[in-house]
């Protein structure tokens, strides 16, 4: 008794002459499994029956170049995989879904970035509170490496200090720092830390 890709090879080879039953035969065998994967990718039935018969079509016009010695499934789903991909950039590109977007970024950004700017404005007055308890160094050392991005090597030449002057001050702000801002600590540590 022959194995199935014996069968799947003889098919194919029918199918790159022409045979409507081996077309038929090969369509009977991988339309299922075509569909579940349009359907999981697309999770759209009317999609994925489209997906399936672009791929069936494609496989006809193309019956030709296919190679009884590679892999039928791969090949298949590499066509359907290409629709797919086709399918979301045509949805992408539609009005109506580039119209969504648009409105949907708006309103993330008007009802974020208020929130998210009165939080901010907040925390920068209260940082600029709890700098006022640093002493003059902490504050230089702070503001030139945190602030302004400073290397340590570049703080300590700005300064006239050593580099470990420079460590050892910035470590003793920051941990002022913390105490003072405990209930902006995730602002803190996005910015400080």
């Amino acid at each position: 008794m022959p194995d199935f890709t014996s069968i799947e090879k003889q098919y194919i080879l029918e199918l790159n002459r022409g045979s409507y039953r081996a077309f038929d035969a090969l369509y009977s065998i991988y339309s299922r499994r075509l569909y579940a994967f349009a359907l999981k990718m697309t999770k759209s039935h009317s999609d994925a029956k489209e997906i399936v018969q672009d791929t069936f079509v494609r496989l006809w016009l193309n019956r030709e170049n296919v190679l009884p010695e590679d892999s039928f499934q791969a090949y298949l789903f590499t066509i359907a995989k290409n629709a797919i991909l086709n399918k979301m950039r045509t949805l992408i590109n539609m009005p109506v879904f580039v119209d969504y977007m648009e409105y949907m970024n708006e309103r993330r950004l008007s009802e974020n970035n208020i929130t998210e700017a009165i939080e901010m404005d907040e925390f920068r007055k209260k940082l600029e509170q709890a700098k006022e308890s640093l002493s003059e160094t902490q504050l230089k050392v702070f503001e030139l490496s945190r602030e302004l991005g400073y290397s340590h090597s570049e703080v300590a030449q700005q300064l006239n200090l050593s580099e470990q002057t420079v460590r050892n001050q910035l470590s003793l702000a920051l941990k002022t720092l913390r105490k003072k801002l405990a209930d902006n600590m995730v602002l803190f540590a996005i910015f400080f830390l």
